[in-house]
C-alpha cells in the first residue's frame, strides 16, 4: 500500500458551455449582473459560518470577473473551465453555481465536463 505524504488537492475544474444568445456582444460579467440568484445561492450552500459571509458579495464576483473577463459575440459559445484552483472567486464561486443553472435573458450555459 502507498501512502500520500505530501499536499492532497481537493480542488475541481469545470468545462461549461456558455452561450450569448442575444444579439449583442456581452461579456461574463454580464452574465454575472443579470444572475445575481447565482452569489445569493452560493452564499447560502457553500460559505458555512456566518463570519465568512461578507467575503461574498456580488460586488466582489463583479470585481473578481472584471480580472477574469470573457467576451461573447453575438451568439457566440465559449467553452469555459472554471475552478477553485485557480484562487479566483469567480472561479470558484461559477465552478459550483452553473451547474445548476441553464439560463437567463441573455445567456445559456450547460455542463461539458468535471475533472476533479
Amino acid at each position: 500500500m502507498k501512502i500520500k505524504t505530501d499536499f492532497v488537492t481537493n480542488s475541481s475544474s469545470t468545462f461549461f458551455i456558455i452561450t450569448n444568445t442575444s444579439n449583442k456582444k456581452l461579456t461574463l460579467i454580464d452574465l454575472i449582473k443579470e444572475n445575481p440568484q447565482i452569489i445569493a445561492d452560493y452564499v447560502q450552500n457553500y460559505t458555512g459560518s456566518d463570519e465568512r459571509k461578507h467575503l461574498f458579495t456580488q460586488e466582489k464576483l463583479l470585481i473578481s470577473a472584471e480580472a477574469n473577463n470573457i467576451t461573447f459575440k453575438p451568439g457566440e459559445s465559449k467553452t469555459c473551465i472554471f475552478g477553485d484552483e485557480d484562487g479566483t472567486l469567480v472561479g470558484g464561486v461559477l465552478d459550483k453555481m452553473l451547474r445548476y443553472y441553464g439560463s437567463s435573458k441573455n445567456f445559456t450555459w450547460k455542463l461539458d465536463k468535471y475533472l476533479r
